[in-house]
């Protein structure tokens, strides 16, 4: 099964638009003022940027003030320190305010080691994404406060072997119910902060295993929510297709609804003039990051592996990614789009098309009215 996925990676399909080469600088002036209705519904021709114009991107960008789930580790952590040192203001939004105090303290150290301008500031708040309270008990502490740009990148993946899933104190299948609910909850409560900013984005973490198509999600089940018909039933849901739990697919599946929402978030928010796009960090296969709960020998040698194999990306480039998507001015006006690493391993992102399913306009639709409605919005 190893050697499957390690070629699936390797013989990821060949990008559907001819790849453009840009520099950081120059992106902003080749895109379009604002990408059709949706970037998935028509992806424009791929814009690579490397991970060196992903850095210094950072340093240029006017201080913004930045929500980041997820801040207390990996690809989180790393991405608050780069920002904190480039003189921006982030909240480490973490399960805990322990381990949010703790990387709010991480990121200032770094910050007064690599600062270029003084650094910005950091402070963590206690955001439980598996607990809608938690969730609207944060947002309730920033009432009145812009927020210009919110990653949610926060996430959750069960190990492969557990046959039973596991529930959030809401009742959700955790997975689906951290990764997509309690981000769609965040997002949708933060709409008036970001509403007050100047430039307001939000930022997805997604993953290329939403797509049966890309390496990864080609082995084992493949992503597909179906009608849906597991979160029309409710809380109660163990797959959002209704079928029988799997862990494998139900984070697939956790990364399609990323998708959908922020396709749906992009249409739905164009006129509050807050951009949305979604990204991929790649494939870290960290035993002590994202990989933790998957059994720790399989976790060690694929990650030993996937590095020998030239498909390993790293928190450092995940980091960059995210602050990139975070506060670059070229993607200012740039709304409805897909980042993706092409090829795995090679520490760049590209613009490119997701996949068929997330471009299913009318799913992208149920999916936001059934969320609405688990979550207490409707």
């Amino acid at each position: 099964m190893l050697a499957c996925v390690l070629l699936s990676l390797s013989l990821r399909p060949p990008p559907r638009r001819e790849a453009l080469r840009l520099g950081a600088a120059s992106l902003a002036s080749t895109l379009p003022p604002l990408l059709p209705t949706s970037a998935l519904e028509a992806p424009s021709i791929q814009r690579t940027v490397s991970q060196p114009q992903l850095l210094a991107s950072l340093a240029s960008a006017p201080p913004r003030d930045i929500v980041l789930t997820g801040a207390n580790s990996g690809v989180g952590l790393a991405a608050a320190q780069l920002l904190t040192a480039a003189g921006h203001r982030v909240v480490c939004a973490c399960r805990t305010q322990a381990k949010a105090d703790a990387a709010a303290a991480q990121c200032r150290a770094f910050a007064a080691a690599h600062a270029r301008r003084g650094g910005g500031g950091a402070r963590g708040a206690a955001c439980d994404l598996s607990s809608l309270r938690s969730v609207r008990e944060f947002a309730a502490s920033l009432r009145g406060a812009p927020v210009d740009t919110l990653a949610l990148n926060a996430g959750v993946a069960r190990g492969t072997a557990e046959a039973e899933a596991r529930r959030t104190s809401d009742g959700f299948e955790e997975t689906v119910g951290v990764n997509h609910l309690g981000h769609f909850l965040l997002a949708s409560l933060l709409v008036p902060n970001l509403e007050a900013a100047a430039r307001p984005r939000l930022v997805v973490t997604a993953s290329p295993v939403h797509d049966p198509t890309s390496g990864g999600g080609n082995v084992g089940a493949a992503a597909s929510l179906g009608d849906l018909a597991g979160l029309a039933a409710g809380p109660g849901f163990s797959m959002v297709d209704g079928g029988v739990y799997d862990a494998d697919k139900a984070y697939k599946d956790s990364k399609l609804c990323n998708m959908l929402f922020m396709a749906e978030a992009s249409r739905r928010f164009a006129a509050k003039g807050i951009t949305v796009n979604a990204f991929s960090p790649g494939l870290i296969a960290d035993p002590k990051g994202f990989f933790r709960n998957q059994n720790q020998v399989f976790a060690t040698i694929f990650n030993t592996i996937t590095k020998v194999a030239g498909v390993a990306d790293t928190n450092e480039f995940g980091g960059s990614a995210l602050a990139y998507m975070a506060v670059d001015p070229a993607l200012d006006d740039v709304t409805g789009a897909w980042y993706d690493t092409l090829p795995p391993g090679k520490h760049q992102l590209a613009v490119h098309a997701a996949s068929d399913e997330a471009r299913d306009v009318e799913k992208q639709k149920r999916l936001w009215m059934l969320s609405s409605e688990l979550v207490g919005l409707a």
